[in-house]
């Protein structure tokens, strides 16, 4: 009787053990899913585009002209600063947040515009968000925009 409890027990010891590797396995591979980003680019027409690192430098800043809705593209990037989401981009959009003085605008996942009220610097805030998730995967971090006042329009002399 003694060997059968003693077997029974370590019969259910493994199957524990058994379930607990298997479980340890799935979440592995669900986490090997996730985009490894290293990078974020934003690029605006006409200006050289700023690269965010993982710690969140920027390498620059950007441009707006006050009252002028400016289109943006973020595109997120590997180490070999090539597209990090490839078949997996669906999964995720940019989160923009503007500081006050500047309204965004999506018009795309990873594209939008940025409009300034007033000249000045703002620092505007972007990030990967994970739509499944709901939980933001890179960044945030903040980038400042520069917004330069309207074009001056002389009358004729």
């Amino acid at each position: 009787m003694m060997l059968k409890v003693r077997t029974s027990r370590r019969f259910a010891a493994l199957v524990v053990a058994a379930l607990s590797l298997f479980a340890a396995a799935c979440k592995d591979d669900a986490d090997d899913h996730h985009a490894e980003v290293d990078f974020m680019r934003i690029t605006i027409t006409g200006q050289p585009a700023v690269t965010v690192n993982s710690t969140g430098t920027p390498s620059g800043t950007l441009t707006i002209t006050q009252g002028v809705a400016t289109e943006f593209t973020v595109e997120f990037l590997d180490a070999n600063m090539q597209d990090a989401l490839g078949d997996e981009a669906d999964e995720f959009q940019v989160n923009v947040a503007p500081g006050a003085g500047i309204t965004f605008a999506r018009t795309g996942a990873f594209t939008g515009t940025l409009t300034g009220s007033a000249a000045g610097t703002v620092a505007v805030s972007f990030a990967m968000f994970h739509l499944a998730d709901g939980e933001e995967e890179f960044g945030p971090f903040d980038v400042d925009v520069v917004v330069t006042g309207p074009p001056v329009v002389r009358a004729g002399r």
